[in-house]
């Protein structure tokens, strides 16, 4: 979770008691706790050396992320007692050039401005460092899924580079199709708009495995025996079939 602008107290409590909420999901399900795990594999894998500069996750929120990669430093707007600091992601608390990655887990699709936030990392990245963003993807099958039985919006027809404000906002507030719009049909506008930012991969993942997860808000939907069939099945499956049936997305995006 992350945002912008002044969180007020009530706000504040009410984010924290959510942070632990999804920690206590977290803990009852297997099925999530798998598929994190193979996603922020992934993340890690894309990382660029460390002697760049330090990796920080953005938006950190239940701070599932140092039990995968302990050398992640935990960051969030509204700061829990595992985060290492309490930042924004749209105001980079950074010098130029001295930071080897940012990870953004479930947080692009958070933010009032994308822009502003790619504005900060093209500054505050070394050359060669990146940004690793793990997000919902909206495909034909997931359309349905995210649309009508999540409880963030998906809004197919805005700008994702729109300048949004923050003010009196949510930090749980989101557009669910932002990143899908973003390195899908307004990916030339980002490219055009960011020339120091190169979008090195774009992966599409998970297919009904996620949605029968449960998520944070339910238990798994299906036996667990049943449920790691699913998945095993998944896995025999060509990537180009994620592409339809897909529910999450992977971008590795490098500092020039």
């Amino acid at each position: 979770m992350d945002g912008d602008g002044d969180i007020d107290e009530g706000t504040r409590r009410k984010t924290l008691a959510r942070f632990e909420d999804h920690r206590r999901a977290w803990q009852s399900n297997a099925a999530l706790r798998t598929l994190y795990g193979r996603w922020y594999e992934r993340v890690r894998q894309a990382l660029p050396a460390p002697s760049l500069g330090p990796w920080i996750e953005l938006g950190s929120g239940p701070g599932f992320a140092k039990e995968f990669i302990p050398e992640l430093l935990l960051t969030d707007l509204v700061q829990a007692p595992w985060h290492d600091r309490g930042l924004s992601a749209q105001s980079l608390p950074f010098d130029p050039g001295a930071v080897g990655a940012l990870v953004l887990f479930d947080v692009l699709h958070h933010l009032p401005a994308p822009g502003r936030f790619f504005d900060e990392a093209t500054r505050v990245l070394a050359p060669g460092g990146r940004i690793v963003l793990c997000e919902p993807y909206i495909s034909p099958v997931s359309y349905p899924v995210y649309k009508f039985l999540h409880d963030e919006p998906v809004q197919m027809g805005v700008d994702p580079l729109a300048e949004g404000s923050a003010r009196g906002r949510d930090p749980f507030d989101a557009n669910q199709a932002i990143p899908t719009l973003l390195f899908g049909r307004c990916r030339a506008e980002f490219e055009r708009r960011f020339p120091s930012l190169r979008i090195a991969n774009v992966e599409r993942l998970a297919g009904l495995s996620y949605p029968s997860s449960g998520g944070l808000s339910r238990g798994p939907l299906l036996p667990m025996s049943l449920w790691r069939g699913l998945l095993a099945l998944e896995d025999l499956l060509p990537s180009a079939f994620f592409r339809l049936t897909g529910f999450r997305l992977l971008a590795v995006i490098e500092r020039i």
